[in-house]
């Protein structure tokens, strides 16, 4: 009787601890990572109470505010990780030996989000124009920038459950080979990055994430200078290696799948890399401006820091829609600034995107940029405009949408109308 007294205070002491730690927080559990909204305690009304939303309500916020939660889901994780490889992380795939994806990589290796060639076919038409048209008239240089993707460097670490799908062309591969047909400036370091895969001493996409490792962010960025610098013969500060530091414990992002599936325990990253170095200026030359329209890997470059000290200014914009340096302590869109001068303060505008945007480099600026520098027949954008304005009644809903949206109607009208021809091309894949 005695041991059955002293197990039934232990199940009760269990059963009571999660209240407990709720009310008193007498142990500090480490928070989650990433973005959790808690449901809050719920008001009783009449009707809620009868159509049964309060009860689902109020589950929901005990469940979000019960005691010891974070522990008790990286407890869960880490059992359903370490017996099953299963990754509690949104859209994280765990490959052969703990080489951790994020799904859209893998979905970009096997070509299932081609936009069709018809699409890419005129984002090269009109990315020629931009280039050719801001080279000549104000000696600004636009490129593309294309990071080495994790789906194509390493595939033999990809599940078998998705290499029996069909592969099919890729947007990166379809829109380098027009681009380089249509003289297109592209950095490309898929080919490169391959082709030191398996003689660089470090690695250069860590196990643990999914962009380019400290290391091969600063290769990228050693070999971006040069060629700036051999496209447009203006003098950048150039990078000197001092030292490199090797450790176990992964810094800046190269965990940064590992972070989001909240384990127990870290998935080994392995020895990476992490370079020390100096930049070497010259004072009589005045640093370049650019323009970043850029994806997340521009943050490896950003951490260390190497845009700082490249160009005189800093400015990101991260999928063409939020404004950084700007938005870390205030959100500032794209659309809240004038294009036209915003572009032509630059030096480099670089359409900086791993997969090259499947096609569409800069998350749809080329369309914008397009829109707004070619004036002739050819652009339908401005074709279709001009057919809204004209339309008394679709005039009319597109200024009740601005009215609505607190913008102006010619921002309206030219969203709407990017986005009707881009429909039109993705009809045609």
């Amino acid at each position: 009787m005695r041991i059955k007294g002293i197990l039934l205070f232990f199940i009760l002491l269990l059963l009571a601890l999660p209240a407990v730690q709720k009310r008193f927080q007498f142990v500090k559990s480490k928070p989650l990572s990433g973005v959790f909204t808690a449901t809050a305690m719920p008001w009783v009304t009449l009707k809620t109470w009868m159509n049964g939303t309060y009860q689902e309500q109020y589950r929901n916020h005990i469940e979000d505010s019960i005691g010891f939660k974070p522990d008790m889901v990286r407890l869960y994780n880490q059992v359903e990780f370490s017996l099953f490889s299963i990754a509690h992380a949104e859209r994280v795939v765990v490959g052969k030996h703990n080489e951790l994806y994020g799904k859209e990589y893998i979905i970009g290796y096997l070509g299932t989000n081609f936009p069709g060639e018809h699409f890419i076919d005129e984002k090269i038409r009109e990315l020629k124009f931009v280039q050719e048209y801001l080279w000549q008239k104000r000696r600004i240089f636009v490129m593309v920038l294309i990071p080495p993707d994790k789906g194509s460097f390493y595939p033999e670490f990809i599940p078998d459950r998705f290499l029996k799908a069909p592969h099919h062309q890729t947007g990166r591969d379809y829109f380098t080979k027009k681009a380089a047909m249509a003289g297109i400036n592209v950095l490309d370091f898929n080919p490169w990055f391959r082709s030191m895969k398996d003689t660089s001493r470090y690695r250069l996409i860590p196990p643990t994430g999914v962009h380019w490792s400290d290391y091969g962010s600063y290769l990228a960025a050693d070999s971006a200078i040069r060629y700036f610098e051999g496209h447009t013969g203006l003098k950048l500060p150039r990078m000197v290696l001092d030292s490199i530091a090797t450790s176990t414990h992964p810094r800046h992002n190269d965990d940064d799948i590992n972070r989001t599936m909240n384990l127990i325990w870290n998935v080994p990253s392995g020895t990476l890399a992490y370079p020390s170095y100096h930049f070497d200026s010259d004072t009589t030359h005045l640093k370049p401006a650019a323009l970043f329209v850029a994806d997340s890997f521009i943050w490896g470059w950003w951490d260390q820091p190497i845009i700082q000290h490249l160009f005189r200014n800093q400015e990101i914009w991260y999928y063409d829609q939020e404004i950084y340096p700007e938005s870390f302590t205030k959100v500032k869109k794209t659309r809240e600034v004038n294009l036209r001068e915003a572009v032509e303060r630059q030096n480099f505008v670089v359409l900086f995107q791993v997969g090259a945007g499947s096609g569409n480099p800069g998350s749809g600026v080329i369309d914008r940029l397009y829109a707004e520098y070619d004036t002739s027949a050819n652009n339908s954008i401005l074709a279709l405009e001009n057919k809204i304005k004209s339309s008394t009644g679709w005039l009319e809903a597109e200024q009740k949408k601005a009215d609505e949206n607190k913008v102006p109607v010619e921002e309206i009208i030219r969203n709407d109308a990017i986005q009707m021809v881009n429909g039109e091309l993705l009809k045609k894949k």
